[in-house]
């Protein structure tokens, strides 16, 4: 019975199955291969369970750095802006990177090859902040989805890659200790926000070999893997911050967040496919492997955050490092704004 469904997978080109609730659409593509059966069509198998391990994975890791750089864009290290109309008007950009050596000790050896030398997840928001009392501010951080291209050396020269990321996000913060020179600050916040964030990884000239008992199997291909996620935050943080004099501001703070979101990875291997079973001839068959594997991201993390703000005259920037506690995340963020 499994024998006769993976004959259809190939023949008719799809198979649709549930996995402990997370669908998996694949398929193999390679029509002389699936016409010869046996061995020829087990060792095909056998390489799109790989790819859609590492697509799996792909989901995983860099879903995880990027909800966690959805937090990176708005370093603040003086949370106080003071009684209304007290305003604040900045940019900042942050990034993480997603754990490759992870996902390669996931996926088989044979694929090994397809995962990026590293992950790079990116964040920029314009950030907007009202002081409607000492106590009282409430601030914003958007950015429209827009696309940015890596170079072509980026990765490699048979990589190209392209991040697009959207963010909004608002947060209200109330200040326990309202802070003033050589004295701290004390603020207690929550926040929502939503993100999305996609990834498309191109590669060419991708040869992978994969030898065991049962024979020989080579492909020559081009790929591409396309990571899509959208993904809704909230949650509570408190920061702790010094102000010697007008200038320096270092802060400390931590936050946890609630995160209801998925990440969907669809990949698409297209080529050339050699298979030797043992004891038999080589059969060799030009066609793709198309996969989408989602994975949920995780619900509860938190977060470490510390860095410092310099003020100078209406003009602040900050510069901040976060660590996420769950995922193991390292990120940075800075930012510029004028405060009035």
């Amino acid at each position: 019975m499994v024998f006769m469904r993976n004959v259809k997978r190939c023949l008719f080109g799809m198979v649709i199955c549930a996995l402990a609730g997370q669908p998996v659409f694949a398929t193999v593509n390679f029509p002389s291969i699936a016409a010869l059966g046996g061995s020829y069509l087990t060792q095909a198998q056998t390489f799109d369970t790989n790819y859609t391990q590492y697509a799996r994975s792909f989901s995983e890791y860099y879903g995880q750095a990027a909800a966690f750089a959805s937090h990176l864009s708005a370093p603040i290290g003086r949370d106080n802006l003071g009684k209304f109309p007290a305003l604040y008007v900045g940019l900042g950009l942050g990034a993480t990177a997603g754990k490759v050596n992870a996902m390669k000790s996931e996926v088989a050896t044979s694929v090994q090859s397809s995962v990026p030398p590293y992950l790079i997840a990116d964040a920029i928001s314009f950030n907007f902040g009202i002081g409607f009392t000492r106590q009282w501010d409430l601030r914003f951080s958007f950015f429209p989805n827009a696309a940015f291209t890596l170079p072509a050396s980026a990765l490699g020269s048979n990589y190209s890659v392209e991040l697009k990321s959207g963010l909004y996000r608002a947060r209200l913060g109330y200040h326990i200790i309202e802070g003033g020179p050589f004295k701290p600050g004390l603020t207690l916040a929550g926040f929502v926000s939503y993100a999305t964030s996609t990834i498309s990884v191109n590669q060419t000239g991708l040869t992978q070999t994969s030898t065991d008992s049962t024979g020989t199997t080579t492909i020559n291909a081009n790929s591409k893997a396309s990571l899509s996620g959208q993904f809704f935050g909230m949650g509570p943080e408190i920061r702790l911050w010094y102000e010697v004099w007008h200038v320096f501001h270092p802060f400390i703070g931590y936050s946890l967040a609630m995160q209801l979101g998925q990440f969907t990875t669809a990949l698409n291997v297209e080529g050339t496919i050699a298979i030797t079973p043992t004891g038999l001839s080589t059969v060799t068959d030009t066609g793709s492997i198309v996969i989408s594997e989602r994975v949920a991201s995780k619900l509860l993390t938190h977060r470490l955050m510390f860095g410092f703000e310099i003020s100078l005259l209406i003009l602040d920037i900050g510069v901040e490092a976060q660590v996420d506690m769950v995922n193991g995340l390292v990120g940075a963020a800075v930012g510029t704004g004028l405060r009035f």
